[in-house]
Parts: C-alpha cells; structure tokens; sequence
C-alpha cells in the first residue's frame, strides 16, 4: 500500500515541460479540439530570438532597424526585392525637408506586415536625413515596452499590424503626431504613396 502511494505520488509531482503546460492550458480555455494560442518560444541561446509556436520561426521584437527586417525573413526580403518604385515616388522621398518621425510597429510573424512593409522598405533604401524610421515588431499580443518609442513620443495603442505613426518635432524637442495608416494602404493605394501623402502632411 505505502509503495503505491509512493508512486502515485511520484507520478503527480513529475515536472511537466513549460511548453506542454501552455499547450494543455490553451486546449483547456479553447476546448479540445482547438489548437493552442500561440505563444513565445524562449531563445535557444543567449542573445538569440525568440520562436513563435505557431510557424516556428524566429521573431523580431521591440527596436529593430530596415538592415535587421530583410535579414529577418525571407518574405520581407523577397517582397522588397521586387516592388518597383516609381521614380517620382522618389523624389517625392528625397524632397520631404521637415524633422518628422515615422513608428512603424509591425508583426514578423502577420501576413499583411510582410504585404505592406516592404513597400516601404523599398521606398526608403535611401535615407531621407530629415525622417527618422523606427520600426519595431510585437508579438501576437502586441504589447510593446515604452522604451521602444522614440524620445518624446507617446506610447500609442495597437490594435492591428503593420500600424504607422508621422510624428512632426516641435521645438523644445515634443513630437506631435500628424496621423497614422493602420494595417493597409487606404483607397486601394500601394503603402509607399500612402506613407508619401502622409508625410507630405508635415510641409
């Protein structure tokens, strides 16, 4: 008797790994049929990145830069390789001459960031010294830490991705913000006009 409650104790007490724990407990609030929410895989190194359950692939997350995105995945670099941008999209770049911002928070791991971002990715090749690009990914729940907004911006909601913020600087340092296109290009634009139009706003 002793030496099967032992056991049975044994068996109860067995540590079950983190990431079956956080399957079962989303089959439990999804029912049983119902794959997992998706979580976070922790880095397999030190200083590595994260792995999203659900594709397996590694994740962006928080502060990046355009270099780090089209290392990142394949789509993002494939995509902008082959968007064309049209030459007086161009110049319409080069020819933004006011201290302005654009926050661009995206998912690595959502369809429409890896549509959308590289048309703007392909538009800013070249930079404009008068336009600060932050862009900076989330996860699925799209929390963002604070220190990832730019000095003097304030930390916006997110409810889609890609969403992208045109902040103008203002004297004393303040960044006032101008608009923002959230997850598609409106009125059937490609992103690369409708971030023009957007930062044509600050002249």
């Amino acid at each position: 008797m002793l030496a099967g409650f032992l056991l049975l104790t044994s068996v109860l007490v067995t540590p079950i790994p983190e990431s079956q724990m956080k399957q079962a407990v989303g089959q439990s609030v999804q029912g049983k049929d119902t794959p997992a929410v998706p979580y976070l895989i922790p880095p397999e190194t030190a200083g590595g990145l994260s792995r999203d359950s659900k594709d397996q692939q590694v994740v962006l997350l928080g502060a990046t830069t355009r270099e780090a995105i089209l290392a990142h995945r394949e789509i993002f670099r494939d995509n902008t390789q082959h968007r064309e941008i049209k030459a007086a999209w161009t110049g319409r770049w080069k020819a933004i001459d006011i201290p302005c911002t654009l926050v661009v928070v995206f998912g690595s791991w959502c369809s429409d960031s890896q549509v959308e971002l590289p048309d703007l990715l392909a538009l800013t090749k070249e930079a404009n010294p008068f336009v600060t690009l932050q862009y900076v990914g989330v996860y699925r729940d799209k929390k963002v830490e604070a220190g990832a907004w730019p000095k003097g911006i304030t930390p916006q909601v997110i409810e889609k991705v890609p969403t992208i913020w045109l902040f103008e600087l203002q004297p004393g340092g303040e960044q006032k913000l101008l608009g923002q296109i959230v997850e598609t290009a409106p009125n059937g634009q490609r992103m690369a006009e409708a971030v023009l139009e957007l930062l044509e706003k600050a002249k």
